[in-house]
C-alpha cells in the first residue's frame, strides 16, 4: 500500500486532503503541533485515529523532530501544507512567518533529500507571491516574476523558490501547488468568505431581516475556488506534476469580493448594512489575484467542478449548525 504523509493536518487543506488519498488506497500519517491531540480540532484528530492514520507530533521548525519523523514514515510522498498563512498575523509576526514558512519548508525538503528513495513532495504555495500587476497581465501564469507584497507573500515565494532548486540540485520529485483563494466548510472566520458567512449566520440565528455587516475592501478581486476541487488537483500534481515546476490551482475566474454578499443575500433573504472595519483591511492589497490554470490542466486534466455559489452555501451551511 502506498504511505503519504500529511503535515499540517489540522489546516483546511490536510483535513480535506485525509479522505481523499483514503479514496486513492494511501495509507496515512498525519501530523499535528499539539501533542494533546486537543481543543478545536479534536473531533479531527478522533476522526482521523478512526480511519485508521497514525498521528504524529510534528514541528517544521525543529530540524531534528521532521528529520525523525521522516525517516519513521518513510512516505512515497509527502503534502507539506504546515504554512503560517494569515497575512494580518505575518504583518504582526515576521520572523514567525519567515520561520514556518522558509527554514520550516527547507526542514522538510532536507529530510525528504536524506532518504534512501526520496519521496514526491507536493508544497502548498500562494497566489499571493505574484504581488499585484497590471490588469492586462491577468489571468497570472506561472512564469510571470512574483513581486510579493507583503511578508507572508514573500515568505511563501521564498520557500518556492526553495523547492525549485533542492529539485533541481538534489534530482528530487518537488512540486509547488501555487493555490490561490481556497474556501469551504471548516475554514478559519479569519478568511473573507468564511468572515461573511459567519456574520450572516449570526443574523439569521438572531433572526434579523437587516443587520450591519463589517467589511475590509470589498472591491478587490479574487479567485475563490472550493478546498474539495483543490484537494484533487494536489492530488494529480503528485501523480503526474513534473519536478520543479509550479502549478497555479484556481477556478481561473476573479470576482469582486462584494460578489460574496450578494451570494449570501440571495440564499439568506437578509439584506445587510455594509459598514468599513479598519481592522480588516490590509496595510497594502493587490486589487486583483486570478489564475491561469492551463499548465494544471495539460499535465494532470484538473478542472474545479463546484460553484462558488454551492462553496458559499456549503459554508454558509456549516456556519448556522456550528456552536461559535
Amino acid at each position: 500500500m502506498k504511505n503519504a504523509l500529511i503535515i499540517g493536518f489540522t489546516g483546511l487543506f490536510g483535513r480535506y486532503m485525509a479522505p481523499c488519498l483514503r479514496d486513492r488506497g494511501f495509507s496515512l500519517t498525519v501530523t499535528t503541533t499539539d501533542p494533546s491531540h486537543s481543543g478545536d480540532n479534536a473531533s479531527l484528530y478522533q476522526d482521523a485515529r478512526a480511519a485508521g492514520n497514525e498521528i504524529l507530533r510534528l514541528d517544521v521548525t525543529d530540524r531534528e523532530n521532521v528529520e525523525n519523523v521522516i525517516s519513521k514514515v518513510k512516505p512515497g510522498v509527502i503534502f507539506d501544507f504546515a504554512v503560517q498563512n494569515s497575512v494580518s498575523r505575518a504583518w504582526r509576526e515576521p520572523g514567525v512567518t519567515v520561520d514556518t514558512n522558509v527554514t520550516g519548508a527547507i526542514n522538510v525538503l532536507d529530510a525528504a533529500r536524506k532518504m534512501d528513495e526520496m519521496p514526491v513532495v507536493v508544497f502548498a504555495g500562494s497566489g499571493e507571491e505574484y504581488g499585484p500587476h497590471s490588469f492586462d497581465a491577468y489571468p497570472l501564469r506561472e512564469d510571470v516574476q512574483p513581486r510579493p507584497d507583503n511578508v507572508f507573500a514573500a515568505s511563501m515565494a521564498c520557500a518556492s523558490q526553495m523547492c525549485r532548486i533542492y529539485a533541481d540540485a538534489y534530482r528530487m520529485k518537488v512540486m509547488v501547488a501555487r493555490t490561490f483563494n481556497e474556501a469551504g466548510p471548516g475554514q478559519s472566520g479569519r478568511f473573507v468568505i468564511s468572515d461573511f458567512c459567519r456574520q450572516f449566520a449570526k443574523a439569521e440565528k438572531a433572526g434579523l431581516k437587516e443587520f450591519p455587516i463589517y467589511v475590509g475592501n470589498i472591491n478587490v478581486e479574487r479567485d475563490f475556488t472550493d478546498v474539495r476541487d483543490i484537494v484533487k488537483a494536489l492530488c494529480l500534481i503528485s501523480e503526474k506534476g513534473r519536478a520543479g515546476e509550479i502549478y497555479n490551482v484556481g477556478r481561473g475566474h476573479a470576482v469582486p469580493i462584494r460578489r460574496i454578499i450578494e451570494i449570501l443575500t440571495g440564499i439568506t433573504g437578509i439584506t445587510p448594512e455594509i459598514h468599513a472595519d479598519a481592522l480588516r483591511f490590509r496595510p497594502q492589497d493587490a486589487p486583483k489575484y486570478e489564475a491561469d490554470t492551463d499548465k494544471l490542466f495539460s499535465d494532470t486534466g484538473w478542472k474545479p467542478g463546484i460553484p462558488l455559489e454551492t462553496t458559499v452555501s456549503d459554508i454558509y451551511e456549516y456556519w448556522k449548525c456550528a456552536d461559535r
